[in-house]
């Protein structure tokens, strides 16, 4: 699934939430249309794409993203892409990701390195770009796949899910049947807010940005928003195909 700041490694890596329970996802290949929101309202046009992609392994996890922005500038469009490659393990305690940002095909940015949570949630990120930084991942903090199937078990039993009217009828593309029939579809809203430095209070404010979903009860995503400030991007499936599962012994 989409990171709420465009794949933003950090956020992926500190969101506190209740430990997952073993949920089966299934392995996909997505391509999603993208518009640009301005206070919440959708712009005109379509101005970019976004692919996602979950592989099962017998180890675990695969996920790549890619998401590809024309946006508006003084000399014409410009073409941003932001590109993520994550490696889960299954018991959710180990993650490599590589997150790399690109205007006009060169290269702006590139954040990656590993992961490592002990069995309380608590652990911690070790960056090779930048080279040497670290860090510390608080108690009960999940990584992306098990965020995910614990968002599903949490709608499952009845704690988060129901989906509004105006977003009820989000279609599943022609040919995907076989992945949704008889899949509930799970709705959810949410805020992060900026982790705070030793020593800070949470003030009452703002979220830094928001985010919402609705997504079957096996982990494909159908629609979806990110918002920060008064922009963001609203995001819905237009392709999707069905990846092998691993024969594993």
């Amino acid at each position: 699934m989409l990171n709420a700041r465009l794949l933003s490694i950090a956020v992926l890596l500190a969101a506190p939430v209740m430990p997952a329970s073993a949920q089966d996802m299934a392995p996909h290949r997505a391509v999603y249309s993208v518009v640009t929101l301005d206070h919440g309202k959708p712009g005109d046009g379509v101005p970019g794409t976004y692919a996602y992609e979950l592989k099962l392994t017998c180890d675990g996890y695969i996920v790549n993203q890619r998401l590809r922005l024309e946006i508006p500038g003084p000399r014409g469009m410009v073409v941003s892409e932001q590109l993520s490659q994550m490696t889960e393990s299954r018991d959710g305690k180990k993650l490599r990701f590589e997150h790399r940002s690109t205007t006009d095909g060169r290269e702006t940015s590139l954040v990656k390195g590993d992961a490592l949570l002990d069995d309380d949630g608590s652990g911690q990120a070790r960056f090779s770009e930048p080279e040497g930084q670290t860090v510390a991942l608080p108690v009960g903090t999940l990584f992306p796949v098990a965020i995910a199937r614990e968002t599903i078990r949490q709608a499952k039993a009845g704690v988060i899910g129901k989906v509004p009217k105006r977003l009820a009828t989000v279609k599943i593309p022609e040919g995907a049947e076989q992945l949704a029939d008889g899949r509930s579809r799970i709705y959810y809203r949410a805020g992060f807010f900026e982790a705070l430095s030793k020593g800070q209070v949470q003030a009452q404010g703002e979220p830094a940005f928001e985010m919402s979903s609705i997504t079957l009860d096996n982990g494909i995503e159908l629609y979806g928003t990110h918002e920060e400030s008064d922009g963001g991007i609203e995001y819905s499936i237009t392709r999707l195909e069905p990846l092998p599962k691993p024969e594993c012994k």
